[in-house]
């Protein structure tokens, strides 16, 4: 039975016993011994080493402030390891999927070791006298879990189902949206939450990987303009529908459009997460002009401000129904091995004709099942073959085994789910051709010509290297037997690969 003094002993940190103070001590001593070690070997010693024995402390604030010291230990080597498995090619080879296992299971460690603070807080009923200890460990919890979470969005995975029921347990233990209003302990854990439910509705198995960081990084601005309210009857008549979500805190998911829910889930229950004041924040961004200041400032291009709108604006629904089938195609991926791929060095199925391609050579196909195929674009997941550094937005050349016809398409999601990749392409033009533009003290420039853009408006397109060509410059090139002069006009997708441009009649 514990003492009244015993109880202050575990409540202040002051009058904690000389014992634990000295293994404190020795556990930060040790910790000293991670030095010059390498960033995989440091967190292999965290997880399996210290962590452990912070979970033997008695007193909770000598826990948070061990653990603390983990955490800052973690800095020297996390962001290592998810800089090497963001830029690993798909599917992960060994070397960089251990480095992901490695990550992961020190962040999990961390957040069950932060969770177990704050539930050991509640469960002995101190959450009055430790409410500052209680908030903090939540918070630290919570912005683990999402970097958690973000290290899986780095390799094109879906974060666990079980890491969002942790995600919604940790905000209910401190908000309640029906109950208590915001303080300055609660806001911070609520800014957290609503950052890692946005940044999953932004798709990010949507976004290029080379942008994750910079949209991560708009997220967190983003999360501040976002409410979160009860979603009791009538609730939904109040909001914008196109504009909100549900997240169901009893099932794993981080919650759902309210123009898209699943069959059979009622949206008389959970959390409205309203966006609209976050799309208002998108816009004022996409509006400002040169000099002008806007809050937030966010620092990402028009285009991937878009790409963001879009997905908030629950304007993705798929257009075109699917039909299930399994052939196989090959693949090449990259605006110059598509080039190559496209001036005459298709795959045929008899062997003789790639006899003489010299350029053939430079070509890295794989092999792809085609799962789905719809009018406007294709599932495929990947069976063998070169791997390459993929990331949504690149563009790709894809030719199915039956048919010499080739496809040009945009990633436009990317999923790995069970040790498969999966590419979601976006079918750009039913017709294209490689063209060559002239150009200013330079070699003609090689450029993919999009005759038509069945999904963009009634004009055609050019995929070119970025930054060759200028907003309503000029161009004059031969496909097809004839000569046509266009003008360049927007910009509708740009990247540090390529950049796609609409295509403009000359003014009369």
């Amino acid at each position: 039975m514990n003492s009244p003094l015993r109880l202050l002993r575990d409540l202040f940190p002051f009058s904690q016993p000389q014992a634990e103070n000295k293994a404190a001590e020795a556990f930060q001593g040790r910790l000293m011994t991670t030095t010059g070690l390498s960033p995989l070997e440091i967190v292999g010693r965290l997880t399996t080493e210290f962590l452990p024995r912070i979970s033997s402390q008695t007193n909770l604030h000598m826990r948070f402030k061990l653990l603390e010291d983990v955490r800052h230990e973690a800095e020297n080597a996390l962001p290592v390891l998810e800089g090497h498995i963001a830029k690993a090619v798909l599917p992960l080879p060994r070397e960089a999927t251990n480095a992901a296992i490695h990550a992961d299971n020190l962040l999990k460690g961390m957040v069950n070791a932060y969770t177990g603070i704050a539930r050991s807080i509640l469960n002995n009923h101190h959450n009055s006298a430790l409410s500052h200890l209680l908030h903090r460990a939540i918070e630290r919890a919570i912005s683990t879990l999402a970097r958690r979470q973000l290290l899986a969005y780095r390799a094109y995975a879906a974060p666990s189902p079980a890491s969002w029921l942790a995600l919604h347990e940790l905000y209910q233990m401190a908000c309640d949206p029906r109950i208590k209003p915001l303080n300055g302990e609660t806001a911070p854990i609520e800014h957290e939450y609503l950052g890692a439910l946005l940044f999953a509705y932004l798709e990010p198995n949507k976004l290029p990987r080379a942008e994750l960081d910079q949209v991560h990084a708009c997220t967190l601005q983003l999360a501040a303009y976002a409410i979160v309210g009860d979603a009791s009857p009538g609730a939904q008549s109040r909001h914008s529908a196109e504009s909100c979500f549900l997240a169901r805190p009893d099932r794993g998911s981080p919650g759902y459009p309210l123009t898209r829910l699943p069959a059979g889930t009622s949206a008389e229950t959970g959390l409205i997460i309203d966006c609209t004041p976050v799309l208002a924040a998108l816009d004022r961004n996409l509006s400002r002009q040169p000099g002008q200041t806007v809050q937030p400032p966010l620092d990402a291009s028009p285009v991937l401000l878009q790409s963001l709108r879009v997905a908030i604006g629950g304007k993705t629904a798929r257009r075109f129904s699917r039909n299930r089938f399994k052939p196989r195609a090959d693949l090449v991926g990259g605006l110059s091995q598509v080039i190559t791929f496209l001036d005459g060095n298709a795959f045929s199925r008899r062997s003789l004709d790639a006899i003489g391609r010299g350029d053939a050579q430079e070509l890295n196909p794989s092999e792809w099942s085609l799962v789905d195929e719809s009018p406007d674009g294709f599932l495929i997941r990947f069976i063998k073959g070169e791997k390459w550094n993929i990331g949504a937005g690149d563009i790709v050349a894809l030719q199915p085994r039956e048919s010499s016809k080739i496809h040009v398409c945009l990633v436009r999601r990317i999923a790995t789910t069970r040790n498969r990749l999966e590419l979601g392409l976006q079918l750009l033009s039913p017709q294209v051709s490689l063209v060559e533009i002239p150009v200013q003290d330079a070699a003609s420039l090689r450029a993919i010509f999009l005759h038509s853009l069945p999904a963009y408006g009634k004009f055609s397109g050019l995929i070119v290297p970025p930054g060759r060509l200028a907003a309503n410059q000029q161009i004059t090139f031969n496909t097809l037997g004839r000569t046509l002069s266009r003008q360049i006009g927007k910009c509708i997708e740009a990247n540090e690969g390529l950049e796609f441009v609409a295509l403009d009649q000359l003014p009369e």
